[in-house]
């Protein structure tokens, strides 16, 4: 079973982060549901400003695949290329113009999650099955989010309905309603 964090903590992660771009890169893993690899394989020219579309090249089974950019991540994204002046890639490494590195990626990852008080082993791909959990959770069809994540297989999919406890949540004890029927919370 993968590893999600809830809203709340992804709200944390979030919030850990006072590095413009470490902070643009936790935005974009998370509200995009990329991967580690396709999130460093991002150019400059996969953004698409106008149609609120980011385009991963040879994502999951070295296919092309166009995810979502959300309004919170296009003004980060702005911000962020007036602080950087990104050449290339999305996010350069130290020199300007390298790929930055994954090591980097995760060492950021983990030391927000640490920051935020979550004791979960958080990794990028922590970030990318919480994106699809959440998604299942709001209602989104799982046909969507198969898209959005490159599977080829629905099943692969549909281990995200596994994870997802919010129905669970929903589901109180028959016990509950024979001693006494009190609210529930």
């Amino acid at each position: 079973m993968p590893s999600v964090l809830s809203i709340q903590e992804i709200d944390r992660l979030l919030r850990a982060s006072e590095n413009l771009k470490h902070l643009t890169i936790l935005y974009t893993l998370y509200s995009s549901g990329l991967r580690l690899a396709e999130l460093l394989a991002l150019r400059l020219t996969d953004v698409h400003w106008d149609r609120n579309q980011l385009l991963v090249r040879e994502g999951k089974g070295r296919k092309d695949r166009i995810v979502m950019l959300s309004q919170q991540l296009k003004a980060m994204l702005q911000q962020y290329f007036e602080a950087y002046q990104p050449k290339g890639w999305l996010f350069n490494g130290q020199d300007g113009e390298s790929l930055y590195s994954p090591r980097s990626v995760q060492a950021v990852v983990r030391a927000c999650a640490r920051r935020a008080g979550i004791h979960l082993k958080v990794t990028p791909h922590t970030l990318h099955h919480s994106f699809a959990t959440h998604l299942l959770e709001r209602g989104t069809d799982v046909r969507y989010i198969q898209e959005l994540l490159g599977h080829k297989d629905i099943k692969t999919t549909l281990l995200y309905t596994h994870v997802s406890d919010q129905h669970l949540r929903s589901i109180f004890s028959p016990l509950d309603d024979l001693l006494g029927g009190e609210k529930r919370k």
